[in-house]
């Protein structure tokens, strides 16, 4: 009776001290979003405080659509800054933002009308990633399965077989973060990111950069488009798969890091080694802001680095 008695009091001291370990790990990770967040959000008002108002236009996007826009250019202080001599916009006419390897991030999910869930990944991981290929396209990890698709059909694949599902890496069409017809009135997310993309998002570059490596970046994203999936697990099964901070970080991982030192747990653009956020990217030692914009009142703001 003593034995099963003392047996029965440290299975439940073990359940305890599970608990108690599990309610640690979420303070703590709340602890880190949330120095996160102040963190990124200090860095994105720092780049805004340097930046001067150059100019206005009403920017003919598409026949007979326009865009106001307003621009503030940001002076470049830094070496690393004044290192990357190129614009910050596609061409001269300043319609796109974006060079090749440059990433574009926002932090708002992609699922506004859902509450707890929406907050929690904007709060925790952030909402999108993209490496723009040079030619005013994006490859992105999207994890958007369709009609006839599960998610759990993409966790139990393996990932390196053989395939016909949608939520892949993908290559887009065309250079949509700026675009004003994104999404039209009868979209449900329309009364949360209006007819845009969304209404605020970061574009970043990495500091000192060569050509041949931005170019090792861009091959290694766009080899996997079409053939590996999303991960849903996120911090499991990433061999084969991507989630869409993670392929931007394990791109930039391959150009920037020694093979035998590379991981599926980035090693590039992540500082805490663990799953890649958006706020990981934004804070890494080896990533400074290059762009900003936020939609206000139908007025597109752009805060630029100026050209050289």
């Amino acid at each position: 009776m003593i034995r099963r008695k003392k047996r029965k009091i440290n299975y439940i001291r073990i359940l305890k001290l599970i608990l108690i370990l599990i309610f640690a790990g979420m303070v703590y990770s709340l602890g880190v979003a949330v120095s996160e967040n102040v963190r990124t959000n200090r860095a994105i008002e720092e780049f805004k405080s340097r930046a001067v108002f150059e100019y206005e236009e009403d920017l003919e996007y598409f026949s007979g659509i326009y865009q106001t826009r307003r621009y503030y250019k940001v002076s470049r202080e830094t070496s690393y800054e004044l290192e990357d001599i190129r614009s910050v916009f596609y061409d001269d006419s300043r319609k796109y933002l974006g060079q090749k390897g440059d990433i574009f991030m926002t932090d708002k999910s992609p699922f506004p009308s859902v509450p707890v869930i929406h907050q929690f990944i904007t709060y925790y991981f952030g909402g999108h990633a993209a490496i723009n290929n040079g030619e005013n396209r994006f490859v992105e990890a999207v994890g958007f399965p369709e009609e006839d698709e599960t998610v759990w059909d993409f966790i139990k694949h393996p990932g390196n077989q053989p395939h016909d599902y949608s939520a892949t890496v993908n290559l887009t069409r065309s250079n949509y973060w700026l675009n004003p017809n994104y999404r039209n009135e009868n979209d449900p997310d329309y009364q949360y990111y209006g007819s845009t993309y969304r209404r605020e998002f970061v574009g970043l570059r990495v500091k000192g950069v060569s050509q041949d490596q931005l170019d090792d970046a861009v091959d290694y994203a766009t080899d996997k488009v079409d053939k590996n999936l999303y991960n849903f697990l996120y911090f499991l099964d990433m061999s084969y798969k991507y989630y869409c901070t993670d392929l931007v970080s394990r791109a930039y991982q391959h150009a920037l890091v020694d093979e035998k030192d590379q991981r599926n747990y980035s090693k590039a653009l992540n500082d805490d080694g663990f799953i890649t956020s958006v706020n990981d990217i934004i804070l890494s030692r080896e990533t400074y802001i290059a762009f900003y914009v936020e939609i206000r009142d139908d007025i597109v703001y752009i805060y630029y680095l100026e050209d050289l």
